[in-house]
């Protein structure tokens, strides 16, 4: 008590499936997505291990013991590190409001992220693909290889296109929440962004809205069979996961398909602040992080538009030169 590190003993009384509840209710503003798949995470994971045990007993070997679980399981790595960052949080938190001292999220070894490239398309890939889906989903896929995340495009309104300037505001998404639709904000004050559309996706949005009768400025660019927003789960798999089938394209996800965006604009040698304005990225940091590496295409491009500035300024005589001493 005198070193102020005192902590009553009654907290530690509490079992983990109790906090867990008290900190899945700890923040209401946390986004559906994330809170629903905080939920399911504690729910299929966390409880069937650790949720009788009492906070006073949890130690790290019933961490440990948590993580091997997981991974017995065949969990791909990059989950099982999802799943223990919802458990390190919910121990924290507990540090936090002063139920335990420490955390036992020590000295945890999580199975490494395979660094082997995912898959991405082409140009003509893309264009593959749009042939392969309905005419209706068409924009869909255009919409994801120009760098909308899936939820903007199920959100997009006929109001955020302006085609006299051909440009799109990304401003709202759609998702499907444990069977029920939310629309928000973009996920980040970046993802509220306004961006230039190629003409071959302005075409294909002004064909689609006269195919489809949605001239309202409400109106969903992207609607269900029956009207209404687009179920994630029946697009990917009855219209997007077929296509991908068909043109031999496995592994391309709608996620992908919105990475291609940022390697294709790479490849054309845009500037990573474009890139990341485009995309929505909040922090240059993440755009450099996934599209840094810069195409030996473009270094070279970049090398001969140094010669041709070099040349006419150093002169002939200078290279020749050169020519003669690497001869030499």
């Amino acid at each position: 008590m005198q070193r102020g590190t005192w902590r009553n003993p009654e907290a530690g009384r509490l079992t983990f499936g109790e906090l867990a509840a008290a900190w899945l209710g700890s923040n209401p503003a946390k986004r559906p997505t994330t809170l629903a798949r905080d939920k399911t995470v504690v729910r299929v994971h966390l409880l069937p291990a650790l949720g009788s045990t009492r906070l006073d007993q949890l130690r790290p070997s019933d961490v440990k013991s948590t993580v091997d679980a997981m991974a017995s399981r065949a969990l791909a790595p990059r989950t099982i590190r999802t799943n223990y960052g919802v458990l390190r949080a919910i121990l924290a938190w507990a540090v936090q409001d002063d139920l335990i001292v420490r955390s036992p999220c020590r000295g945890i070894r999580l199975p490494e992220v395979s660094k082997v490239p995912k898959r991405t398309a082409s140009a003509e890939d893309i264009a593959r693909l749009v042939e392969a889906v309905p005419t209706d989903y068409r924009v869909a896929v255009l919409l994801g290889a120009i760098g909308l995340r899936q939820a903007e495009v199920f959100g997009l309104r006929v109001g955020s296109v302006d085609f006299l300037r051909r440009t799109l505001t990304v401003q709202a998404t759609i998702n499907e929440v444990e069977g029920r639709f939310v629309e928000r904000d973009g996920k980040t004050v970046a993802s509220v962004r306004t961006i230039s559309l190629p003409r071959l996706v302005t075409d294909e949005l002004a064909a689609h809205l006269a195919r489809t009768g949605r001239t309202a400025p409400g109106d969903l660019v992207l609607q269900a069979a029956d009207g209404g927003p687009v179920r994630a789960t029946n697009f990917r798999l009855r219209v997007y996961g077929p296509a991908v089938h068909a043109t031999d394209l496995d592994g391309l996800t709608f996620h992908r398909l919105r990475h291609s965006a940022g390697h294709l604009m790479r490849q054309a040698g845009v500037p990573l602040e474009v890139i990341q304005r485009r995309l929505g990225h909040a922090s240059i940091r993440t755009t450099a992080d996934v599209y840094g590496s810069l195409p030996e295409s473009v270094d070279r491009a970049v090398a001969d538009q140094l010669d041709e500035l070099f040349r006419p300024a150093c002169g002939a005589d200078v290279v020749q030169g050169g020519d003669s001493v690497g001869e030499s």
